[in-house]
C-alpha cells in the first residue's frame, strides 16, 4: 500500500538513508563526490538532528511509504513566521505520478493551519524541479550563486502562495 504519512521515530534512520539515496540520485553528475561522502559521514548526526526536531511544532517530516519502504521524503519548516520547503525528493520510479503534488498539498495544509500564507522553495538551477514549481504556480524570484566544495552553482527561489498552488 502506498501512502504519505508523518515520519515516526522508529523510521528516522531509514528516512535519513532514503534522503541520502534520493539526494545522490538527484545530484549525481552535478555535485562532486565529496558532497556525497560528507553527507554519508554525517548520517548519524543527521539522524540525531531529526530526532531532536521531530516533535517540534515548526519542523515537519513526511515520508512516502510503499509498504514499509520509503520512496519519497518531504521536509518543511517555519522559521521566524516564514514557511520553507526544505526538501522534497522522490525515488525516480515514483516521480511524475502525482506524489510530489500530494506532498505539496500536505505542506500547504500544515502552513494554512498555522496562518502561513506563502512559502519559499530553493532549487538548483539545472534540476527539473524548477519546471515542477513553475507548473504549480510558483513565482520565480531569481537565482543566487552558491558555492559547494569550491564549485559554483546557482540556486533558484520560488515563492508559493498557500491555497493557490494546487
Amino acid at each position: 500500500m502506498i501512502e504519505i504519512k508523518p515520519l515516526l521515530e522508529e523510521d528516522v534512520s531509514k528516512f535519513v538513508a532514503a534522503h541520502h539515496a534520493f539526494f545522490r540520485e538527484t545530484y549525481q553528475g552535478i555535485y562532486p563526490k565529496e558532497v556525497f561522502e560528507v553527507r554519508e559521514q554525517n548520517q548519524t548526526k543527521r539522524t540525531k538532528h531529526i530526532l531532536e526536531r521531530l516533535h517540534h511544532p515548526d519542523y515537519f517530516y513526511y515520508a512516502l511509504y510503499d509498504d514499509w519502504t520509503i520512496q519519497g521524503i518531504c521536509i518543511f519548516s517555519i522559521l521566524d513566521g516564514v514557511g520553507i520547503l526544505d526538501a522534497l525528493y522522490l525515488s525516480s520510479s515514483y516521480q511524475k505520478k502525482g506524489f510530489g503534488t500530494k506532498f505539496l498539498k500536505i505542506v500547504e495544509e500544515n502552513f494554512q493551519k498555522r496562518g502561513i500564507p506563502i512559502y519559499s522553495v530553493y532549487v538548483l538551477k539545472p534540476l527539473s524541479a524548477n519546471a515542477f514549481f513553475r507548473l504549480k504556480g510558483g513565482m520565480f524570484v531569481g537565482c543566487e550563486p552558491i558555492s559547494i566544495h569550491g564549485k559554483d552553482y546557482e540556486e533558484c527561489e520560488y515563492v508559493m502562495k498557500v491555497g493557490e498552488v494546487l
